[in-house]
């Protein structure tokens, strides 16, 4: 079974004033293309109506006449294949999923539609005979609303918190949602009996009744009724009822700021009501779900109107696989198959659209596996003889650390996590300082000190980068248009560079806060580096690249990923430049070459870097629990330390004695290094 996925970025976009010509973007595994097309999304849409009739009536039609109702579906299903996926494009998909499969991964399709005329066509009906038919029903394939956004997953103990509301408003057609919420209720019961999901419902129909019940949280949230569209406002809708039981429809931007007072706030919404996915032609955000997106991950809506059979074996199949920690992509494609199975001749799999605020899929970690159904055991670190184990110092933060930095006198250490920036005394464990950072939601997710440790800088969730005294005052506000993800000095003190999800990376000066360089990315900026000259500016993204710039924004270097960059270092002298990624890859990079000449691997994502003052070793900071510290010239593993979660960051002291290490588990572990290398590969281990 895949347990990861490879994208297929198809962005499509105008090709300038004239109607009908677009220009499509292809970036895959097997390569990058780019080919203008014409289309006449008009002519498309004309026909949307007859393939709703078709939709519709598949799932009630015998074979035979089932296979007359495909007609029109297919044909545009092959219109659309044809227009995008036309010269080399088809050659690098095929060549894509061919590398996917080598490697046990999905390959997903992920669409970037940057022309509003073309966000309201069928986009899942794409179709080629010679690649298996309509690529859905094998490949996971994605809406991508560009809205920059670090979307981490949820990360907890089952059960996943489900809440459910019906509204069936006098006006409006019958519906059978006390049949679908039965249904969708006993299909989870397994999972509800061992303990995986918990389903509650919202008692009413009307909108006060969905805020009072949000204020409790949940983990998603699930919509059974009607759906519109308001042609006026150019904008999606659900009907909800007044007091009175009278029909009320709630507007899509109303939805998602009532979505947003709920604590903790859904990682999804799920929207069972027909054209709860159809949108405006003139508005790429105008649907119910793209609107939603905005305020949560990701969202699952109906293209089209979808019988109450169909939506509740979907749901069941889907939130099956949601419990089970597949991606949320793979299980929409997953409920599809179900439907299929059920009917093969049906052609409701079609309905379903998936809209995805970011790159990553994986909304939700429960720790639970398929083999048992229940939650899996923490890891255990390979037993170690005594003699080769070493304690490390913890301090207890009491939330989780994002971001970790020793001040150059190596006794003080500051620590980045929820709302507060801290400045601790390592020797003794007692806090210096700390201060409160951005509002009640804001998380530090960066810091460092100035190389005379005279000031400290911090990157937030509140889109701010902040200078700070060495004693606590704050000095400087420097402003991001998004969640600012990195700060380094240079080497000098004079500049400070920011990273953002606003894609862009930016030079500022330390004393005036005056902009001096702006460098942008085509995705969230999750990490920047200077080098030990001051010359040059290393930037990660997730757009599967780190860059080297000059300091005037000129480009030297693009050193590619097969997935998302999070983070970069130099080493001491330059010469090399350390990456590492969401795929568990680290690699060594030659900065006036480009060759890579060392890779090593974590067992999960990479989220933090740093090298040894001396640069012969490399501590990374992994999201399978640990630490590692690694022989920069051979990559021999020399230490691990083992955390209860993800660890977020790596420091080492300025002496090179101490790794300091931040972690999920809100603990800070100070761990004692070895002079020299031990003398067996993996031979330490501290925890």
């Amino acid at each position: 079974m895949p347990t990861d996925s490879t994208d297929f970025v198809v962005e499509i976009g105008r090709g300038g004033d004239t109607a009908g010509r677009y220009v499509v973007g292809v970036s895959s595994p097997a390569g990058e293309e780019t080919l203008h097309v014409c289309l006449d999304p008009h002519a498309v849409g004309a026909r949307l109506e007859d393939i709703q009739s078709a939709v519709l009536a598949s799932s009630v039609a015998r074979r035979a006449a089932a296979l007359g109702l495909e007609q029109p579906v297919r044909e545009v299903g092959v219109e659309l294949f044809g227009a995008v996926f036309g010269g080399h494009v088809r050659s690098l998909f095929l060549s894509s999923r061919q590398r996917a499969e080598e490697r046990d991964e999905a390959l997903r399709v992920v669409l970037r539609i940057r022309a509003p005329e073309l966000a309201a066509l069928p986009w899942e009906l794409l179709h080629d005979a010679d690649l298996g038919g309509y690529l859905c029903l094998r490949d996971p394939v994605v809406r991508h609303v560009d809205v920059p956004e670090l979307v981490l997953p949820l990360r907890g103990d089952p059960p996943l918190r489900i809440l459910g509301m019906t509204a069936l408003p006098g006006s409006r057609a019958p519906l059978d949602a006390d049949s679908e919420r039965t249904g969708l209720t006993l299909a989870l019961r397994p999972l509800v009996d061992r303990g995986l999901v918990r389903l509650d419902w919202v008692t009413g129909q009307t909108a006060e009744d969905l805020r009072r019940r949000l204020l409790d949280g949940c983990h998603v949230l699930h919509f059974i009724g009607h759906g519109a569209y308001d042609p006026a406002r150019q904008e999606g809708m659900i009907a909800l009822a007044d007091e009175q039981g009278r029909e009320h429809l709630l507007h899509a931007t109303a939805l998602a700021a009532l979505v947003s007072v709920a604590k903790p706030r859904p990682q999804m919404v799920v929207l069972n009501s027909c054209q709860g996915g159809m949108g405006n032609s003139e508005d790429l955000f105008s649907s119910t779900a793209s609107v939603l997106v905005r305020t949560v991950p990701a969202v699952v809506a109906m293209q089209f109107a979808v019988t109450d059979k169909a939506a509740a074996r979907f749901a069941a199949s889907f939130y099956q696989a949601v419990a089970f920690n597949r991606s949320v992509d793979e299980a929409v494609r997953i409920g599809r198959v179900a439907l299929v199975v059920d009917k093969d001749d049906s052609l409701e799999w079609a309905t379903p659209v998936l809209y995805l605020r970011g790159r990553n899929a994986r909304l939700f970690d429960l720790g639970v596996t398929e083999d048992d159904g229940g939650p899996e055991p923490e890891p255990s670190p390979p037993p170690v003889p005594p003699a080769a184990r070493i304690t490390s110092r913890v301090l207890p933060a009491g939330q989780w650390v994002h971001a970790v930095a020793f001040h150059p006198d190596g006794r003080r250490l500051a620590t980045g996590s929820r709302r507060r920036i801290r400045v601790w005394d390592t020797e003794t464990g007692n806090r210096v300082w700390e201060q409160p950072v951005g509002g009640w939601l804001s998380s530090v997710f960066a810091c460092a000190f100035s190389p005379d440790g005279q000031r400290l800088a911090t990157g937030g969730a509140d889109g701010t980068a902040r200078m700070w005294a060495a004693s606590g005052d704050q000095l400087l506000t420097l402003r991001h248009d998004h969640v600012v993800t990195a700060v380094a000095f240079g080497p000098d003190g004079r500049h400070l560079a920011t990273a953002s999800a606003d894609r862009s990376a930016r030079l500022w000066d330390t004393v005036s806060g005056e902009p001096l360089l702006r460098v942008r990315h085509d995705q969230v900026v999750s990490d920047v580096a200077f080098d030990p000259d001051g010359q040059r500016l290393a930037t990660a993204s997730g757009d599967r690249s780190a860059r080297l710039w000059t300091l005037s924004g000129e480009p030297l270097l693009r050193l590619r990923h097969d997935h998302g960059v999070k983070t970069v270092a130099f080493s001491p002298t330059g010469h090399q430049l350390a990456t590492g990624g969401d795929d568990g890859s680290v690699r060594l990079w030659n900065t006036h070459t480009g060759h890579q000449v060392l890779l090593v691997r974590h067992a999960g994502a990479v989220k933090d870097l740093a090298y040894s003052p001396d640069g012969h070793r490399l501590a990374t900071a992994g999201a399978d629990h640990s630490a590692i510290v690694w022989h920069t010239a051979d990559g021999n593993r020399l230490l691990r330390v083992q955390h209860g979660h993800t660890v977020f960051a790596v420091a080492f002291s300025p002496d090179g004695r101490w790794l300091a290490t931040g972690s999920e588990d809100k603990t800070v572990k100070l761990t004692p290094l070895p002079p020299t290398a031990p003398p067996r590969v993996g031979d330490l281990t501290a925890g």
